[in-house]
């Protein structure tokens, strides 16, 4: 019986053993587990507070840009350990395609100005502008489940008889018969601006305005395209015609002292009027009844 109890006493020492070790195990697991996790969190802590860092950078640079229109010509520094490296690139002035720098909302006017600005107080100069008597505007077509691509084309010019500004208008639109809406549908080709957009040329001389330069010339201002059916990616080709600056692309990348890095990237577009100016008339004088 002796020896019995001593086979079961051992037996038992040797499970409370292994219990023992299993909870060790398992704790030491849960340890390290957790461990592991708050090294973890305090990484991404910090990588965020240094992408954050990096990320004020970038915006203080492009911030510095939008007030002084200039770059960095490299990094400057914005605090200890921190800096920010700015390019200012120009959207437009030159010639062959011009592709608009994000894709336009239906019912959205985009303006493409005719005109140069001055680089200083950013206003119309009206005596450098846009001279060949055609442009060849390009545009996307809308995807499944509206397809349809139709703009309507607003051109803003000043008259060269009596110095007024006026609009001439156009619609242009592939399924006008499908549609119904009595938009031009003729001269629509597809490929267009090497992109394969839908092109058609617009002609100045074909809506009324006489493009060129001497005494009763007309003074090409703007056009304004608006889609009116579906979202779509606008461009020009004026050919061998430089078409004047649009504004200026800003690229701006913080960096902090770790290596970590962002990057904004801003298109700064000259100011445009609104849509309404297309519509309405106005005078210095009252109208007669």
């Amino acid at each position: 019986m002796k020896m019995h109890r001593g086979k079961s006493y051992r037996h038992q020492q040797g499970q409370i053993l292994l219990i023992t070790l299993l909870v060790l195990t398992v704790a030491t697991t849960i340890a390290l587990s957790l461990i592991g996790r708050a090294t973890i969190d305090l990484s991404m802590s910090n990588q965020l507070e240094e992408s954050t860092r990096a990320f004020n950078a970038a915006e203080a640079g492009v911030e510095q840009a939008l007030k002084s229109g200039l770059g960095t010509n490299g990094p400057a520094v914005l605090t200890n350990g921190v800096t920010y490296d700015v390019t200012v690139n120009t959207i437009g002035g030159a010639a062959g395609v011009y592709q608009l720098p994000h894709q336009t909302p239906q019912n959205v006017t985009e303006t493409i100005w005719l005109v140069e600005h001055d680089p200083i107080t950013n206003e119309v100069v009206e005596s450098k502008f846009y001279t060949s008597p055609t442009i060849n505007l390009c545009w996307s077509q809308g995807v499944n489940p509206n397809p349809s691509a139709g703009l309507v084309v607003a051109v803003l010019y000043k008259s060269g008889v009596d110095n007024s500004y006026q609009v001439a208008r156009m619609a242009v639109d592939p399924n006008a018969a499908t549609n119904n809406n009595n938009f031009d549908a003729t001269g629509i080709t597809a490929a267009g601006c090497g992109l394969g957009y839908l092109q058609k040329q617009v002609n100045f001389t074909t809506l009324g305005i006489t493009v060129g330069v001497g005494v009763g010339a007309d003074t090409l201002i703007a056009l304004r395209v608006r889609p009116v059916y579906a979202d779509t990616t606008i461009a020009l080709d004026g050919g061998a015609a430089v078409l004047p600056k649009q504004g200026n692309e800003i690229q701006s990348t913080g960096a902090t002292g770790t290596g970590v890095s962002r990057k904004v990237v801003v298109f700064q577009q000259y100011r445009a009027p609104l849509s309404i100016f297309d519509s309405v008339i106005y005078s210095q004088s009252s109208f007669g009844h």
